[in-house]
């Protein structure tokens, strides 16, 4: 994949990438894979907010499927509050809380859920799409209590095991497999989400890591439409656009690829679903078709290398262009 080749190169040559896995694929083949900086498959990667569908969106629809709890479910059947929140606000980021510092004294991963709840709504509740970290770490703590037990172990239990990772974990016990996602050597395999790192490095909203090989596992779990985990009915309710009329478009847990979305550079059509992850990930599905790509990076702490600050504008530019290559380069098959 020759536009693929060259755009991946201009990236590194730039600084913004250093190391890099991609796949492209369609149903149960792999079409290309191209590395660098000398990652393989197996690489473990700081996945942020791609934890969101894969660990949390997963065992939420998990125990929807087994009527463990309903979409309609208030908050308050979990944790006391006299908000009008449900489990759907949570899943489609309609809570109506944004961005928060989570890292503040005083607040645990025992008592983050009541810390959450009793922070201001931005916006009206269930209005419109903000997108929300808060609502992933809630949305993790009552998952914990419906299954009994905590995030990671669930995770590996009900996910990681069943569907074969071999890599994929919270708290990676070998984190010199880790690409590191901060600046200091002795974070590499530590979490860089810094709401996720205070509260132990595990949490609804980040944390996990995994590598190509087990990604591309999950993966198959989407073109399956949830089998072997999900039932069929419960993955297309989650599938579905639930923020219609709204500023952005969400499925349960899934972010909703629509005509307004840029970072699929034109290659998925709407309908396809999948996620980001601020350290520089990407996984993208169009289960109807089969097509799916696989970005995994270091490209935002890459950025600060190169500047000195931050510049994720630059990260998104770089999926909107990797996906658009791709594109190009279908086409031309």
């Amino acid at each position: 994949m020759l536009h693929l080749e060259k755009t991946i190169d201009e990236y590194v040559e730039k600084g913004i990438l250093r190391q890099v896995a991609v796949r492209v694929g369609r149903g149960d083949g792999v079409l290309y894979d191209t590395f660098r900086g000398g990652v393989d498959d197996a690489a473990l990667f700081d996945m942020a907010s791609v934890t969101k569908i894969m660990a949390t969106t997963s065992l939420a629809l998990i125990a929807l499927d087994h009527g463990l709890i309903s979409v309609n479910d208030p908050v308050a059947k979990f944790y006391s509050t006299d908000k009008p929140l449900t489990v759907e606000h949570l899943l489609t980021h309609t809570v109506g809380v944004g961005h928060k510092p989570l890292n503040k004294a005083g607040n645990t991963y025992a008592n983050i859920a009541e810390k959450i709840l009793e922070i201001p709504a931005d916006i009206p509740i269930g209005t419109d799409v903000l997108y929300s970290c808060p609502g992933f770490i809630l949305l993790g703590k009552i998952l914990e209590r419906v299954f009994g037990k905590p995030l990671n172990e669930c995770f590996d239990e009900l996910v990681a095991k069943p569907l074969g990772f071999e890599n994929t974990s919270f708290l990676p016990k070998n984190r010199q497999r880790a690409v590191n996602s901060n600046l200091e050597e002795e974070k590499r395999g530590v979490v860089n989400d810094y709401n996720c790192q205070f509260l132990g490095g595990v949490a609804g909203n980040a944390g996990l890591f995994s590598c190509l090989s087990d990604v591309t596992n999950y993966v198959r779990l989407l073109q399956n439409r949830g089998a072997p985990l999900i039932g069929e009915r419960t993955f297309m309710a989650a599938a579905e656009n639930h923020t219609a009329g709204m500023s952005e478009s969400r499925g349960l847990g899934f972010l909703y690829v629509d005509g307004r979305y840029t970072q699929t550079g034109g290659l998925f059509p709407d309908g396809a679903i999948g996620h980001c992850g601020h350290t520089g990930q990407s996984v993208f599905v169009d289960y109807r078709s089969g097509l799916y790509v696989i970005i995994l990076s270091d490209a935002t702490i890459s950025t600060v290398k190169q500047y000195g600050v931050e510049h994720y504008d630059e990260v998104i530019k770089m999926r909107a262009r990797i996906h658009a290559a791709i594109k190009q380069e279908l086409k031309e098959v």
